[in-house]
């Protein structure tokens, strides 16, 4: 079950988050671009699952354009949508690998020597836990700060997606000190941080921005800890002895 488990949510990861674009996302109320992305999820869980076993993809592929479609057309922008939208996907994902527990062992991966197969499936853990940390962060910390501050608040200007890119670094480094068996090096990350965003804020009345700066800090934080000890319990359950214990 969980071979099937980490290859339908990799796919899911990978289509929902790298390869679904901004613009994508923009045009997604045009029925054509909706469904072009449902089978870009269809594409990639066969790449992943390694076969074409018709009744599980079927579900997969309309249970996604379903949910997409309440979401495009019925719910507003916001946090509680994405998680729900995020929900109901998880939830497909681990009826059809209950359901189907060994399509991946049916598929062409199987095929490939063991030691492959258990780098294969320690791949796809990985790669799911960099997309979750790093996209996914992205767009569950957006949401969730977006009503903190208001449009005349935000007048201290960065660089344009620079907030993106500090929150994937630091979540990167994040999931790279706990894989090396380093976690205490968190909290360096953490106090570098403060001290190079607190310095943007050189008004001591600006309270509302270093309350904002700060809750993001710990939401991106917490959320890299969480995923990269995640992603690290998923790797080792198929390559136990490929990194240190922390």
């Amino acid at each position: 079950m969980a071979e099937t488990f980490v290859a339908l949510l990799c796919a899911h990861l990978l289509a929902d988050f790298p390869l679904q674009p901004d613009r994508l996302i923009r045009h997604k109320h045009r029925p054509a671009v909706l469904l072009g992305h449902a089978l870009i999820v269809l594409v990639a869980a066969i790449v992943l699952l390694g076969g074409v076993p018709l009744l599980p993809l079927a579900i997969l592929l309309a249970t996604h354009a379903a949910m997409d479609a309440v979401k495009v057309y019925l719910l507003p922008d916001r946090l509680w949508s994405f998680l729900l939208d995020q929900g109901v996907h998880l939830v497909v994902i681990l009826a059809l690998a209950v359901a189907w527990p060994g399509l991946v062992r049916q598929g062409w991966w199987d095929e490939l020597p063991s030691v492959w197969y258990q780098v294969y499936l320690s791949g796809l853990a990985l790669t799911s836990g960099i997309i979750a940390s790093l996209w996914t962060g992205a767009v569950l910390i957006r949401k969730a700060t977006a009503g903190l501050m208001e449009t005349g608040d935000a007048h201290i200007e960065g660089l344009p997606n620079g907030g993106f890119v500090i929150g994937c670094l630091e979540r990167a480094l994040v999931m790279l000190l706990i894989f090396i068996g380093q976690p205490s090096g968190v909290g360096f990350l953490i106090a570098a941080k403060s001290i190079l965003r607190f310095g943007d804020v050189t008004n001591p009345t600006e309270r509302k921005m270093t309350e904002y700066i700060i809750i993001g800090t710990f939401m991106s934080f917490g959320w890299g800890l969480l995923i990269a000890v995640l992603t690290l319990a998923g790797v080792r359950a198929w390559w136990p002895h490929a990194l240190p214990v922390p």
